[in-house]
């Protein structure tokens, strides 16, 4: 059972460290001034920016405002600033140099040099189709004068539509902080767009096979070509060269097709499909046609032409009669 006396003694115990802990709280409170002027990145005004420490202490990163827009300046008189920080730092004590102290606040800048221009419209160009592929270089055609822009992180919006791929071409650009556009550029480049691609290593003459042509990889600057290239297996013995192609060249899709099975001229057995029915008849090939491929056929008994997909070397398969 507590004895009244136990009870006072255990209340005071418990005051005494209320106290304590109030005392520490005090003694922890830091008491900062007010600086005249600071800048600040895009992502907020904090405390750290506003304030030093009399003390030497650390200052809270809390944060107290927005920031202002890239090239405005925000003032504020000591009164309105030590109010706004009262109602988001609770508790911390802030005072001013002097009653009348009015404080700056702008933002933080670097210099844009031309290499981080450079590496800002390559990033801008991959997202086009046109250079998705390969390794994209580019350089500056004029010299580009170092110009101030946020510091940290900003947006570059391409104003300049590009239709094809061209060697050298005028740029225009927008500069924008938060989505806010501060600035349109345009500067003349210069641009390669390095890919491997298959080429010929000596003369090739319309229905070489494939191995036998004996390609090889190089690397090349496709900017300038607007063909599709060739990407195949160059050993699948299955393909041969439609056209001649001097050496050094490089080789197109168009180049490559798969060697015919069936020549014009010889015969084939073409299994027509009617409905349900399936039948076969002896027909004469009108031209050479590789497997997949679509030919004219005449068939030999009734001499009417019909088409036919090329199944193999010796047969036609023919879907309407």
């Amino acid at each position: 059972m507590i004895t009244p006396l136990q009870h006072l003694i255990n209340i005071k115990r418990l005051l005494s460290a209320i106290f304590a802990v109030l005392f520490a709280l005090g003694q922890a409170e830091a008491a900062f001034t007010l600086n005249t002027s600071c800048e600040v990145s895009g992502d907020g005004v904090y405390l750290s920016d506003l304030v030093e420490s009399k003390t030497g202490e650390a200052v809270p990163a809390i944060l107290i405002d927005v920031s202002p827009s890239w090239g405005a300046v925000r003032k504020y008189s000591a009164d309105e600033l030590i109010k706004l920080i009262s109602e988001k730092a609770q508790g911390v004590e802030v005072k001013a140099n002097k009653p009348d102290q009015q404080i700056t606040i702008s933002r933080k800048s670097r210099p844009l040099e031309s290499n981080q221009i450079v590496e800002l419209l390559k990033s801008e160009l991959v997202k086009s189709p046109l250079f998705d592929r390969g390794e994209l270089e580019m350089e500056l055609i004029r010299p580009w004068k170092p110009m101030l822009v946020p510091d940290g992180s900003f947006e570059m919006r391409m104003l300049t539509k590009i239709n094809y791929r061209t060697p050298q071409t005028s740029l225009r650009f927008q500069l924008m902080d938060g989505g806010v556009p501060f600035g349109v550029f345009s500067v003349v480049v210069k641009i390669s767009l390095w890919e491997d691609a298959w080429v010929a290593t000596r003369q090739i003459t319309r229905g070489t096979l494939l191995p036998v042509a004996k390609l090889k990889k190089q690397r090349h600057n496709m900017i300038k070509v607007r063909q599709d290239l060739w990407g195949g297996n160059p050993s699948d013995g299955r393909f041969w060269f439609r056209e001649n192609i001097s050496p050094g060249r490089l080789i197109y899709d168009k180049a490559v097709v798969m060697k015919p099975v069936v020549r014009r001229g010889s015969l084939a057995k073409a299994i027509i499909t009617t409905g349900p029915l399936l039948v076969s008849t002896n027909v004469k090939v009108m031209e050479d046609g590789a497997p997949g491929e679509v030919v004219r056929v005449e068939n030999i008994r009734t001499r009417k032409e019909i088409i036919g997909e090329v199944i193999d070397g010796k047969t036609i398969k023919i879907t309407t009669f």
